[in-house]
C-alpha cells in the first residue's frame, strides 16, 4: 500500500520522475513475483483452501491493476492539479503583478510547494515559472503559466507538456 501511495505522489506532477520507474522495477515487480510464487505454491498444496480464501488472494492483483489504470489515465496528476489550480493561478497572478524576475517567491499553492518567478522577453512571451519543490526528490519539474499564449518553445530543452488553458508542465535539467 505504501508503494502505491509513493508511486501516486511521484507521478502527480506534469512530467513524472524517473524514480517512479525505479520504484516499479525494484519494489513492485519483486512484490508481484513473490505473490505469484506464494499463490502457485498454495494452489499446489491446497487448492480448496485457496479458493475459499480467494478474496484475500485477489487483493494484490486488484491493487496493482488499479494502480496501473490510474497511472495510465494520469489520475494522480489530474486530481492534484485540479485541487491546486485556483491557488496556483492566484499565486502566478501575484508574481505577474509584482514583477518578481530575479528572486523566487516560494509558497504552498494547493497541494504543490512551489517557487516562482517571472520570465519575460516581450509581453507576448511573458510567463510565470513555478518550480515544484517536492521533498525529497530533486526539483526539476514545474509549471509554466502563460496567460498571453504558449511559452516560447526554444526556452525548453526538455519536456514541455500542455496541461490546460494557460498551464504547461515542464521538466528542466537540475532545475531551471
Amino acid at each position: 500500500m505504501l508503494t502505491t501511495l509513493v508511486l501516486f505522489w511521484w507521478v502527480s506532477i506534469p512530467v513524472s520522475y524517473s524514480e517512479s520507474g525505479v520504484l516499479v522495477i525494484f519494489v513492485l515487480v519483486p512484490l508481484v513475483l513473490y505473490w505469484v510464487v506464494r499463490f502457485l505454491v498454495a494452489l499446489i498444496r491446497d487448492a480448496r483452501a485457496v479458493w475459499r480464501r480467494l478474496p484475500g488472494w485477489i487483493l494484490l492483483p486488484l491493487i496493482v491493476a488499479g494502480l496501473w489504470a490510474a497511472v495510465d489515465a494520469d489520475l494522480p496528476f489530474k486530481a492534484r492539479f485540479a485541487l491546486s489550480r485556483s491557488s496556483m493561478e492566484d499565486f502566478a497572478r501575484s508574481i505577474l503583478t509584482s514583477g518578481a524576475r530575479e528572486d523566487s517567491v516560494c509558497a504552498w499553492t494547493g497541494l504543490y510547494p512551489v517557487c516562482g518567478h517571472l520570465s519575460a522577453e516581450t509581453e507576448s512571451s511573458t510567463v510565470v515559472r513555478l518550480h515544484i519543490s517536492d521533498w525529497p526528490i530533486t526539483g526539476s519539474r514545474g509549471f509554466i503559466w502563460a496567460p498571453y499564449g504558449p511559452p516560447p518553445l526554444d526556452d525548453y530543452d526538455y519536456d514541455l507538456r500542455h496541461v490546460t488553458g494557460p498551464w504547461w508542465g515542464c521538466r528542466g535539467w537540475d532545475g531551471w
